[in-house]
Formats: C-alpha cells, structure tokens, sequence
C-alpha cells in the first residue's frame, strides 16, 4: 500500500481503543505495518480480526505495559516478526480524578505512574536499539494539556503527563545522533471512553463544563482521528524538522487558559 509510510514498521501502544485505535488505522491507511500492543485484549483481538479479515497488516498482541518482562517480549515478537523497527507511538494511558495530593494512595499513585511513565521508559528503552539499527526513525509520546495548564483533583496524572513532555525532549538531545527524532503531544480533549466515560449524557455534561463538540467553537473536543493525524505528521518526513517538541494539538484548551 503507497503512502507516506509504505514499508515502515511501527510499534503503538494503547492500540485497542482511543487515540491509540484511530493511530494504528491512520498508519496501516498510509502504507505502515503496525504491531499494536496494550492491556484490553479484548478490544485488541476484535481489531486483530478485523484487519486480519481484510488481509492488512494490522496486528495486535495483549501486553501488561507495567510488566517489564512483558514488555520486553513484545517488543522483541516485533522484530522477530517484521525484521526492523522504524517507530514508536506510546498512547496507552490512565485517567485518575476527584482526589487532592494528600487523598490518593500509595497504590493510586504508583499505578498512575507505572502506566503513563514508567511504560514509555520501557517500551522506549526495549525500542530504542532497534529503531537506530534501522538508519533511525521517529517516537511520539503523548502528553496532555494537563502538563503545563491543570485542574484540581488530578496530581498523579498532571505529575505523570509533565514528566512525559520532559522524558521526550531529553530523548531527543540523546538520540538526535542516532537520526531519532523524538516529540510529544500535548493533547486537549478526546472523544474517547477515557473521557467521556460511557454515561449517556456524556456529551452534554463535557459542554457545560465549557468544552465543544463544534468546530466553530473554542475549545473543541477532538475526534480521535484528529490526534491520529497529528501524529502522524510527526512520525512522518513531514515533521523532519521538528523534535524534542512539546506539539500542542489541543482545539484551542490552552489558549484559553493561559
């Protein structure tokens, strides 16, 4: 399939579901192969047959992200399977509200961090050798608004998405000599089960909180294919010029706040 990242290879995470989903169907539409990984089995296997019956190489293998082990394995079937690794996109992620610092547990926190840090550290360092044995290539990493403009009642997830935009832009100075190119995403509001839960006034409680489903209206809630493509400039040629950013692809949330 032609495209812009025909015989590419691409490792996402988080693909099951989300922005994750919408990712790894961008990719596969522009010419990649895509080894998908994350927890929801489930969601993973029903897109796993999918693309299977369709005869695209869209893959998806069930993996504990806060399993180093785990981790490691998947990302090693990967080579194994497909000889080379060109990307890496790291959209698995956990939503904690409601509590101040001095409320959350031990556990809340380590949880917190084990998936929307400490994963990307792994998969990234399981990764990294592999996208420099392929001539170089490109990781995206995705933030949130949450990292430079919060709300109350989410310490672990702001802590954990800050920390991310900082882990990119050290990568990038590390790895620029290897032709990686390194970014995260600032992302605002999703469309996904992560924020919208699956309540059926979903959608009127996310506007009146002032959060728009209209694209003449600021700030917007994006569809999951919006942040798709973002990414996907990243990952691209498109973006050569572009590393240790912090993207913001937020429907105007930071303009807005600050």
């Amino acid at each position: 399939m032609a495209g812009r990242f025909s015989g590419k290879i691409v490792l996402v995470t988080g693909a099951a579901t989300g922005i994750g989903r919408a990712t790894a169907e961008h990719l596969v539409a522009e010419g990649a192969s895509v080894f998908g990984i994350g927890l929801d089995g489930e969601a993973g296997r029903a897109l796993d047959e999918t693309y299977a019956a369709k005869n695209l190489p869209l893959s998806f293998r069930e993996v504990d992200l806060t399993d180093d082990a785990a981790v490691r394995t998947a990302v090693a079937a990967c080579q194994r399977e497909h000889g080379r690794l060109d990307a890496v996109v790291n959209c698995a992620g956990i939503y904690a509200t409601g509590k101040r610092l001095e409320d959350v547990t031990d556990a809340e926190w380590e949880l917190t961090v084990a998936v929307n840090l400490t994963a990307i550290f792994r998969v990234c360092r399981a990764a990294l050798p592999l996208i420099r044995a392929s001539g170089g290539g490109s990781v995206v990493n995705l933030a949130s608004v949450h990292a430079i403009a919060t709300v109350p009642g989410v310490p672990a997830y702001a802590a954990t998405k800050a920390a991310v935009v900082g882990l990119s832009k050290q990568m990038a100075l590390d790895y620029a000599v290897d032709r990686i190119r390194v970014n995260a995403v600032i992302v605002g509001s999703v469309a996904t089960r992560m924020t919208l839960g699956d309540a059926p006034d979903a959608r009127e409680k996310v506007e009146a909180a002032g959060l728009y489903f209209d694209e003449r209206k600021v700030p917007r809630v994006a569809d999951p294919s919006e942040l798709a493509r973002a990414i996907g400039f990243l990952l691209s040629d498109d973006g050569s010029f572009v590393t240790g950013s912090a993207f913001t692809a937020d429907g105007g949330l930071t303009a807005l706040l600050l």
